[in-house]
């Protein structure tokens, strides 16, 4: 079976033991949002069943980080439900948008903001029994108010909620969902984790105004260890790793860089800790 039959993701473990084969499969409804399949397929025991699913294009969650450490959120009415549900900014990506775009877009339209730092925090897979869906989960900090433009039909309300309302509001039941419940748990655990090992990618005007040199003197001043490199895309990548505070610290100095750079963005994601490397170097342009 061609895999451009099958619109699932390609399987990241194929041989193993309770692996299902797809063997046909066909569209049952295609709406606006829903694309309905049912497929057969072969079970682990040689048996054949039949799976129904919803074939989705993926979406991305932003945590909107303001200053004084108030988190963004929206009430919505969902009409599923018939209830108003409070919910961190989100949408889906549209044809051929990377996560980061429609992070990006989403935040705008529906919570009027910009921000320069991106943290990527996980993904997760909501509803894993009958749908491909999966969920990237950013923060986004460093904000400015740009002013919302929602879409045609869309009606919303901002509000700031502390991490510790937005708990209380899962105790008491007024926030139940899910993928709202899962990126404040993955917040809260990138903010109270004790060490960092992450990666950068700085954009802006950033090559030809001593950036490079600038992270280095910086992160060593920071007892901080990982390396620093230009990129071809005229972006800056570094990976730096130790105590959390004062790699946080180096991810804001880095919004402001030497006195000749312009930052417009910094990408941040988790990486492998390098054990071996205990000190920060500058590394060939990539």
């Amino acid at each position: 079976m061609s895999r451009r039959d099958d619109p699932r993701p390609v399987p990241a473990h194929a041989t193993h033991a309770l692996h299902e084969e797809r063997v046909g499969g066909e569209q049952v409804f295609a709406g606006k949002l829903l694309d309905v399949r049912r497929d057969r397929v072969r079970l682990p025991d040689g048996g054949e069943a039949v799976r129904e699913y919803v074939v989705h294009p993926g979406a991305v969650l932003v945590v909107p980080v303001r200053a004084d450490g108030r988190l963004v959120v929206e009430r919505q009415f969902r009409y599923p439900l018939n209830r108003v549900f409070l919910e961190f900014p989100a949408g889906k990506l549209d044809p051929g948008e990377s996560a980061l775009g429609t992070g990006v877009r989403e935040l705008a339209e529906e919570a009027g903001y910009r921000a320069m730092i991106w943290i990527r925090l996980g993904v997760i897979h909501p509803v894993v029994a009958y749908s491909t869906e999966a969920i990237e989960l950013y923060a986004a900090r460093e904000l400015t108010h740009v002013g919302a433009k929602l879409d045609p039909g869309e009606f919303l309300e901002i509000v700031d909620c502390t991490e510790a309302e937005l708990l209380e509001a899962i105790d008491e039941g007024r926030l139940t969902d899910g993928k709202s419940i899962a990126a404040l748990a993955l917040y809260a655990r990138w903010t109270g984790s004790a060490m960092r090992s992450v990666r950068l990618r700085i954009t802006g005007v950033v090559q030809g105004v001593g950036y490079r040199e600038w992270a280095l003197r910086t992160a060593n001043a920071a007892g901080l260890a990982g390396w620093v490199r230009n990129r071809a895309d005229g972006s800056v990548e570094t990976h730096v790793q130790g105590e959390r505070a004062a790699c946080d610290r180096f991810v804001d100095a880095c919004l402001r860089g030497p006195r000749a750079a312009r930052v417009t963005m910094i990408e941040v994601a988790r990486d492998a800790v390098d054990a071996a490397r205990t000190d920060f170097a500058a590394l060939p342009t990539l």
